[in-house]
């Protein structure tokens, strides 16, 4: 009412001329004034984003002198098409998981799925869609919406208009429109700038969904059953909680129990974010309380004696009691009861709801390929669309085998369909990137335009990598008028690019091997725990827990979950404490630093002295997971910076003690949030003698010297390496120590096994952090989608303050086999591992030059007259 009485203030002689008005305005600006004075509370709803980082809390009730609409709304304020506020008591919805794009929608139009499974009884009755957003202040609303559909239904829209403060919008859902199983859930957002119309503005576009706040407005799941273990719902940051109940220290024995339990759960519920804890049982709607035991141990626990006998394998759901959460009962009279219970739980899972769900739940992890596969883009859920922007970014993802090897011996084949409108300026180009590294670019040379069916793309198979692969196409297109940046000319909504979903992608073979050390193997199939052959027989693979308290174990159950998950069954782990003991396969080895040996640390490649060193100081600082990590809330900040919500840690009142930087003899590369990649905090600067040499080779000016250089570099690093490799081949010492990361809070390094098996079955995982808490909460942060899909190379340094993740490569690589032996793998193995290795490459082709230039004179001289 006070906007009311203040346009009607300003408008040109509509105060002065008209003596109605004037009471008018006084009434109105009495009654706002009086409303004002009485909503006073109500103003907490505001989230204001300056000052201090708040909590934010949802409120009671609507926007503040905005009553509830007592009739049906106007045609033109129909929820169908706008956003409504909410204006009555916030009843709580069911959460999106958590995905590996995270929650932000980034550019000038993006989408993100969610695969959201639901019970019969949650999609009965009335139901909505909340979404809780902030954007970028350079979001321009006018030109600006967020839509939201279900099942291929678009179900209401809003302009994007939340700079300062969170916004929440609800649109109410049609009856029979949610169906029990996988529904899909696509929030949609199309952005404009602004001020500036250039291509580079469109990287400062953005809408940030707040996962606390936004979901499904359902009943909770009263019919929650095992086949529908699903359902479960995610905290406020997307993962899903999983109490184990425990009331007494259990035996290794338990322990394992509980462990493939957890497994089994995370395979039935398709956690991609399980969080893992060990004591008390959870309360509220999210999450679930587990308990494992035989008969004899889990009596007396309440809700137990609904079971009635128990004389075999049992799985049972104990529905909620008071503010509980559900509790899942795996039980039976023995321990092998209990193991074929865990195995009947884990294939207890259901796959069913809508067509576009099941979809949806499916595309979630990737679409999976094995090689010499051609697929279109409507197969990865990409579809055809006209735009009318600056900058078209279309993305999907693939998964690739655990064992596959990428190396330089293929090309993967991009065939584009589309065209462009007439008019782009000349440095208007396709740009394809892979795992956010440029593999090509293409020019759109014509000024008339184009129309393509078939333009071919290489994409090199070094840029993939086990696992999931992100492939985005960026598509650019400025033109003469962006300058002027008229967003009212007649031609400011005219297509540039058309892109059409039988844009098709073809993979060659694939060479199927596994790298070691490699950690994007272990975690796109949890190699080397269970080979990709799941009839092949071995050693049981062992979880080593120096320590087992409550914090190290509750962080090994949570790898132990995210490994099920990438395997696709459980890992039938064997816990020990001792790292030392001899036989058994591979090992996982979680703990706190002080509780690991100094051969546990070189094992891997790390040293010792400089783990400790720079360590030291975080050694008595507490750090507890709570919603949204160790901080245990979330803020305005964080949100606009786009950080995984568990990802979190306190401040360090300990100053840091950094070790003195070890040589840098392998790449590395930083893996950080998606809105703002960073290097490493506490990286050295470049030295004197590195900024003379930088500016002494750019101030070169003859090229043939600088060439020859660049070649004597090239063949002394391919010398080195084929010295290492001799060396290592005859027994020679181990290679340097990995350089560290002093801003890490958790290490993951993997080592491969010096004993006579050699192969998988020597290979050590190390998991590691300054304490027990600061592990727990890293562990919490490194199984987030977003970071766990940055996972690779010989070892991973994470910051969990911010989920930055640092990765160090190895030098050199071996590959062990996965699959029967035959030509046609043998060939592209043995292809990638000259492009892997190339001072063997360089090696052996002096080699054969070498026998080539001796076979050859041998030949010569047999031949023709001899002088005399």
């Amino acid at each position: 009412m006070r906007r009311e009485a203040a346009m009607i203030l300003r408008r040109p002689g509509g105060f002065r001329r008209d003596p109605l008005v004037t009471a008018r305005v006084r009434a109105v600006a009495r009654v706002a004034g009086v409303l004002a004075f009485l909503a006073t509370p109500a103003l907490a709803q505001s989230f204001l984003g300056t000052g201090p980082a708040e909590r934010l809390t949802l409120p009671p009730a609507g926007e503040p002198l905005r009553p509830a609409p007592q009739k049906p709304p106007a045609p033109e304020a129909d929820p169908a098409r706008r956003g409504v506020p909410l204006t009555a008591a916030v009843a709580a919805a069911r959460r999106f998981p958590a995905d590996t794009r995270g929650y932000r929608l980034a550019g000038e139009e993006d989408a993100l799925p969610f695969p959201v499974y639901l019970t019969e009884a949650q999609a009965r009755g009335q139901t909505k869609l909340r979404v809780s957003y902030l954007s970028a202040i350079s979001v321009a609303p006018e030109a600006s919406e967020l839509s939201g559909s279900v099942n291929g239904t678009k179900v209401g829209w809003t302009r994007i208009q939340a700079p300062g403060a969170v916004k929440v919008v609800e649109f109410p859902l049609p009856e029979g429109l949610l169906k029990p199983g996988y529904n899909a859930v696509v929030l949609a957002a199309s952005q404009r700038h602004r001020v500036d119309c250039s291509t580079g503005a469109t990287y400062e576009l953005w809408t940030q969904i707040d996962p606390s706040r936004s979901g499904l407005v359902v009943a909770q799941a009263g019919d929650l059953d095992l086949k529908s273990l699903a359902a479960l719902e995610p905290d406020e940051s997307g993962a899903l909680p999983v109490a184990v109940l425990l009331a007494e220290r259990p035996s290794p024995e338990r322990l394992e129990r509980m462990i493939g339990a957890v497994q089994a759960v995370a395979l039935v519920g398709r956690l991609a974010r399980p969080a893992v804890t060990f004591g008390a049982p959870l309360m509220g709607r999210a999450g679930l309380n587990l308990l494992v035991g035989t008969a004899a141990e889990i009596r007396g626990t309440e809700g137990v004696e609904e079971l009635g006998p128990i004389t075999g394998p049992r799985v049972a759901l104990l529905a909620p009691r008071g503010s509980r959460a559900p509790v899942l009962v795996v039980t039976g009279a023995s321990a092998a009861d209990i193991r074929q219970a865990v195995q009947t739980l884990a294939a207890a899972g259901d796959t069913g709801g809508t067509p576009a769900g099941a979809r949806a739940a499916e595309l979630a992890r990737g679409y999976p390929v094995r090689g010499g596969e051609s697929l279109t883009l409507d197969q990865l859920g990409v579809t055809s669309r006209e735009f009318n922007g600056r900058l078209l970014r279309v993305g999907f993802e693939v998964r690739f085998p655990a064992d596959f090897v990428p190396a330089d011996y293929g090309k993967a084949m991009l065939h584009l369909a589309g065209g462009y409108a007439a008019g782009l300026e000349s440095s208007a180009q396709i740009v394809v990137d892979i795992n956010g590294r440029n593999a090509a670019s293409v020019p759109l040379p014509y000024s008339r335009g184009e129309v393509f069916t078939d333009s071919a793309i290489p994409l090199p198979l070094s840029l993939w990598r086990p696992g999931l692969n992100r492939v985005e196409i960026s598509a650019q297109l400025p033109t003469a008028a962006d300058r002027t940046c008229d967003t009212l000319a007649p031609g400011a909504r005219r297509a540039r690019f058309l892109f059409l979903d039988r844009t098709r992608l073809d993979l060659p073979a694939l060479a199927r091997a596994v790298r070691s050390p490699d950690l994007a193997a272990v975690k796109a199939g949890a190699v080397p725990f269970l080979t990709p052959d799941p009839a092949a027989q071995g050693p049981r693979p062992r979880l080593v827990l120096p320590t087992p308290d409550r914090d190290s174990t509750s962080a090994a159950a949570t790898l132990a979950a995210r490994l099920a998950l990438a395997a696709g069954r459980v890992i039938d782990f064997e816990i020990g404490s001792d790292d030392r003991a001899a036989g058994g396969g591979a090992r996982l080895v979680v703990a706190p630093v002080r509780a690991l040996t100094p051969a546990a640390l070189d094992s891997v490649g790390l040293d010792p002295g400089q783990v400790r060193s720079i360590w030291e100081g975080r050694a008595e600082t507490v750090a507890t997971p709570g919603p949204f990590g160790a901080e245990g809330v979330v803020t305005l900040d964080r949100l606009r910076r786009n950080l995984p919500m568990r990802c979190a840690l306190p401040a360090f009142t300990t100053p840091l003690r950094t070790a003195a930087p070890a040589p840098v003899a392998t790449p590395v590369s930083v893996q950080a949030p998606p809105a703002q990649p960073q290097a490493p905090a506490g990286a050295p600067d470049d030295s004197d003698a590195d900024l003379v040499a930088r500016w002494d080779d750019s101030a070169r000016g003859a090229i043939v010297p600088a060439v020859l250089a660049n070649a004597w570099k090239a063949l002394a690093r391919w010398t080195g390496e084929a010295r290492d490799l001799g060396s290592r081949a005859m027994g020679g010492p181990a290679p340097e120590a990995v350089p560290l990361n002093p801003r890490a809070s958790l290490i993951v390094a993997q080592g491969t096994g010096q004993g006579e098996g050699g192969g998988l079955a020597e290979t050590t995982v190390l998991v590691t952090a300054p304490n027990a808490s600061m592990l727990r909460a890293s562990v919490s942060c490194l199984v987030d989608p977003v970071v766990w899909t940055g996972l690779s190379g010989q070892a991973a340094f994470l910051d969990a303050s911010d989920g930055s993740l640092t990765t160090v490569q190895p030098k050199s690589v071996g590959l062990v086999e996965t699959q029967s032996r035959g030509l046609a793998n043998l060939r592209l193995v043995a292809a990638a591992w000259l492009s892997l290795n190339p001072g063997a490459y360089v090696a052996m082709t002096l080699l054969m030059a070498l026998c080539l230039g001796l076979a050859t004179t041998s030949l010569v001289r047999q031949l023709g007259r001899r002088n005399s």
